[in-house]
């Protein structure tokens, strides 16, 4: 069976969109509507697709509005650390898969470094030199972490190194230079992703997102746990309105096969939570 999708397809999709958007304004009372929302990642091969339950109230309300913005650093911090992660955890991804991430460099010091905001110079330091060095924009994605593991020293537990994603044969010996005499007086250690291992974008921003939930935890108020570069294009969004969930995907699915995009419902492949109202399926 052929389930490609032509041109008029799309733009049928786009007529069936711009009609349930005037219904939902123009119709009164409470309504039910599906939502997908389209990401391309401009390549023309990775995209995300997330569809959830979208209610409309048409009619107008007698009631008055109520602005109540709540005060900064009062209500639930350990849902705020949650929402901020999920928000961290989505940007990282879409500059991962937009940016075409495939190496990770992990930069450590010999030197126990418990400032946030030294290192921070430290890594800006040596970002600025290498783009130098190479003529290259390098864009980037990294996050700070905290050495904790069990094979870390006393005197080194709780000390700070950062992962660094990037793309792209890198000149490791132009890293260690760079990061070990000009930046730790020689007392600095680079390594790329595991040898000459080639990651994907998801493995990748997988790789960094794990350690967000730790790190925004471990940092203090107005102070960052993760970096994104601004050379780095964001996603192109689509946003379509549909009656029915089975509608969307329908929609969903046969855009990303004329795309000759792979994707599955198989575990780990898709996310769904039917309490909520979503599911998102990636492709690519």
């Amino acid at each position: 069976m052929d389930t490609s999708i032509s041109a008029s397809d799309i733009l049928a999709a786009g007529s069936i969109f711009l009609k349930n958007q005037e219904e939902a304004l123009n119709k009164d009372g409470h309504q039910n509507w599906h939502r997908l929302v389209l990401h391309d990642f401009n390549n023309g091969e990775q995209f995300e697709g997330l569809i959830h339950k979208y209610e409309s109230w048409s009619e107008p309300s007698d009631e008055p509005e109520f602005n109540f913005r709540g005060v900064r650093g009062e209500g639930d911090s350990e849902k705020n650390r949650e929402r901020a992660a999920r928000r961290a955890k989505k940007k990282i991804r879409h500059a991962c898969k937009s940016a075409r991430f495939d190496r990770m460099l992990t930069l450590t010091t010999g030197d126990a470094i418990f400032d946030r905001d030294k290192f921070q110079k430290m890594i800006e330091v040596f970002i600025r030199l290498v783009r130098k060095a190479t003529g290259d924009a390098l864009p980037y994605v990294l996050t700070v972490e905290k050495h904790n593991s069990q094979k870390t020293s006393e005197a080194k537990r709780g000390s700070l190194h950062a992962h660094v994603a990037v793309r792209g044969r890198q000149d490791y010996k132009l890293l260690q230079s760079v990061w070990n005499y000009r930046i730790c007086a020689g007392r600095g250690f680079v390594r790329v992703s595991n040898g000459t291992k080639k990651m994907s974008s998801g493995n990748i921003a997988s790789y960094i997102s794990k350690y967000i939930s730790k790190s925004i935890s471990d940092v203090a108020a107005n102070k960052k746990s993760y970096w994104i570069s601004h050379n780095i294009a964001a996603p192109v969004c689509t946003v379509m309105l549909f009656k029915t969930f089975d509608e969307a995907l329908l929609w969903l699915t046969k855009f990303y096969n004329s795309k000759g995009a792979s994707w599955g419902f198989a575990r780990g492949r898709c996310w769904q939570d039917f309490s909520l109202g979503v599911f998102w399926l990636p492709a690519g």
